[in-house]
């Protein structure tokens, strides 16, 4: 069975740097067949308000998802499946196992050949997200209790695979953007977190103690900008479809330079000369000669492989 699990692991870990973002999770369901035997599966996600749980996106495996939604809708609020959705929440991390007939559930599940379901909720207290991942079985063999436990403890991997599989997905569509470092996140234009890496929860309480998510503070929610400075961290914004890419670093030497040095320094960086950098930013190369001065005297360097050791460690190279 651990080498199962450990097979499995392995292969939802390489899928995070070689599948497509678009078929990641599909992939996924794929690669959890060689642990529990299931036929169908659901993915979901999203945020949890106080006022309205707001729901990030779903995925459902093998299932039609125009029809699950319209059903669902239907019976949402019936007390059995109230009931159901309250014992996942509760048990918050451990995986459940539900016969759909005894639970009183038939009358969503089995119109789609579902009659067992083994489910786990996971709640991030930091980031004031949820997730919740089904597998899902038709006839009436129930899942086991080593089914569960494999379940339960895979769920972790799946959730670190499919954040590296957004951001690695991200660095191939805009370079840019550099979500390699630690701390990245993925945020919408309200400002609430779709995902992050822990780094970025360890330096947004550098400027906010006791910040929690979903919702970044309103000081940082004009990602328009493109770009954050506050008086411990410096983020950058870059737009992804209709979300933007953040990433947050602590703000260092390079912080004390004027746009114009930042972009004098990176071309120091590169090998220019100052007649190089003077031609390139249409200045003066004295002009070009008085910023690498300044930039030299701030930053405590005096040559350009210094310089670029600063902007590669900070993350503008």
């Amino acid at each position: 069975m651990l080498q199962r699990l450990s097979r499995t692991l392995r292969e939802i870990h390489c899928l995070s740097r070689e599948a497509p973002a678009t078929a990641f999770q599909g992939a996924i369901f794929e690669a959890m067949k060689g642990l529990v035997r299931f036929d169908y599966g659901y993915w979901g996600a999203g945020r949890e308000p106080i006022e309205a749980v707001v729901m990030h996106y779903s995925y459902l495996y093998r299932l039609p998802a125009k029809e699950v939604s319209a059903a669902f809708e239907k019976v949402k609020s019936r007390p059995k499946h109230v009931e159901f959705i309250s014992r996942c929440i509760i048990n918050a991390g451990q995986a459940q196992i539900i016969d759909v007939r005894k639970a009183g559930l038939d009358d969503l599940y089995s119109r789609f050949g579902v009659d067992q379901i083994v489910t786990l909720y996971t709640h991030d207290d930091d980031l004031g997200l949820y997730h919740v991942i089904s597998l899902f079985r038709g006839g009436a063999e129930r899942f086991t209790e080593a089914e569960r436990l494999l379940f339960e403890n895979s769920v972790p991997h799946l959730l670190d695979a499919w954040r590296e599989s957004k951001l690695l997905h991200l660095s191939g569509v805009n370079r840019e953007a550099n979500p390699l470092v630690p701390a990245a996140a993925l945020l919408d234009q309200e400002g609430a977190v779709h995902f992050a890496r822990p780094a970025f929860v360890e330096l947004m309480r550098r400027e906010w103690p006791d910040w929690r998510g979903p919702f970044v503070p309103q000081a940082m929610r004009r990602m328009q900008d493109g770009s954050f400075s506050g008086e411990q961290v410096a983020a950058r914004f870059t737009p992804q479809h209709d979300l933007y890419l953040a990433t947050l670093r602590r703000k260092g030497p390079l912080d004390q330079l004027t746009a114009r040095e930042l972009e004098v320094a990176k071309q120091l960086a590169q090998g220019a000369s100052h007649k190089e950098i003077a031609n390139n930013l249409a200045i003066a190369p004295a002009t070009a000669r008085n910023h690498i001065a300044s930039i030299h005297a701030k930053l405590g360097t005096g040559k350009g492989a210094q310089v670029a050791a600063l902007l590669l460690n900070e993350g503008w190279l």
